[in-house]
This record gives C-alpha cells, structure tokens and sequence, in this order.
C-alpha cells in the first residue's frame, strides 16, 4: 500500500489587478461628485442678474414692439369704399366719418385705379395720405395696413407711426396730401383733382400682382 496521500488544499484564485484598480477609480470618482460641493458665485445685493436682466429687456422690448398690435383689427384697402367726388372731380372726404380708424377709398383716375385714406390723430387733426409708399411705389406691393396705431408697407416691411402720417416728405412712408395741398372745413376735405393726378403715376403697378 502507497505511503503517498494526497493533500487536500484549496485552490488559489486568480486576482486581475486591472479589474481591481477599475473599481478603485469608480469609487473614488463617486466619493468626489458627492462630496465635493458645488461651487457657487456669490453676487452683491444690488448686483443684478446679467441672465435675467438680458431676457427680461428682450421681453420687454418685444412687448413694446406688439403690445399695442396684439388685439387690433387690421384695416387696409381691402376694406376701402368708392372715393366721392364733387363737380370739380375733387375728391371730398366727410370729416365725421373719420376717426382713429383709417378710412381707405379707391378711385379710378383716367385708367389708373389709386387709394387714399385719411384718420384723425391723437391730437384730433386728420391725416390724409396717398395708399402707396414714397420709396417703393412702382411695386404691385407698395399698400399699407393699418393695425392698432401702427401702419406697415406690404413691400418693404416697414413699420410706421399713425402719428407721423402726413407730417413729413421723404423715406418709406405714405405719401403724405400736406395741409397746403387740400381744403378743409369743419365738415369736409377736399383733395383735388389736380394733386390726385399728379401721383396716378405712383400706382401704375398698384396691386397689379
């Protein structure tokens, strides 16, 4: 019978470094994210908040810009009515009929179809003005809208105070039918047939599109 016996010895197992020094990172990354607190800037009392600052003026500019448009009724030529005329061919404007609201007419001038519109400002004078722009009469898009007290030129974009109608020549604005160029009474305007003619050549492409 064999002296040899054979030891019963339990086997080592086999320990990966890289598998031992993995865990080691992933804990210690753990250890900082909740341990480390977060840094925070520290401002003044009446130091103000350059984020919010920056939004609030940008909403408070865009308020500016569509508070006044935001509920009102757009008025264009597309609402006009037939021009009335007098014996003359002047055009005469019922000065009751007039109010913050422009009032758009239409005409035919020897073939050429033009417009025109008149409102009372806030001062209680009322503008008159050709429906075409000074810059951009020629294109089939030189009309205006009018919507809260704002008038906008369907070519360009441009946006124009109700205020300023009438009151200056020049830029991308109605063309204004000044105070010299017409008659008025407490009860009527009249535009004349002369100055009307004068600008038919402005609306040789009116809405001609």
């Amino acid at each position: 019978m064999s002296n040899n016996k054979k030891t019963n010895q339990p086997k080592k197992k086999n320990t990966n470094p890289l598998l031992i020094a993995a865990i080691a990172v992933g804990v210690v990354a753990i250890a900082i994210v909740l341990l480390v607190p977060e840094k925070k800037t520290i401002l003044p009392d009446n130091a103000p908040n350059s984020t919010n600052a920056s939004n609030s003026s940008d909403t408070s500019n865009t308020s500016a810009d569509t508070s006044d448009l935001a509920d009102s009724t757009v008025v264009s030529s597309e609402n006009a009515i037939p021009a009335v005329f007098n014996e003359d061919g002047d055009v005469v404007i019922q000065t009751a009929d007039i109010s913050e609201t422009a009032t758009f007419y239409t005409m035919d001038v020897e073939g050429t179809t033009m417009g025109l519109f008149a409102l009372k400002a806030s001062d209680g004078t009322i503008r008159t003005a050709f429906d075409t722009c000074q810059i951009c009469n020629g294109s089939p898009y030189a009309f205006f809208t009018q919507q809260g007290d704002k008038f906008q030129c369907q070519n360009c974009g441009n946006i124009y105070s109700a205020e300023m109608i009438e009151q200056e020549r020049g830029g991308c604005n109605p063309v204004p039918i000044m105070a010299d160029e017409k008659t008025q009474t407490d009860t009527e305007i009249t535009i004349p047939l002369k100055l009307i003619k004068d600008n038919a050549e402005r609306f040789a492409n009116w809405k001609k599109f």
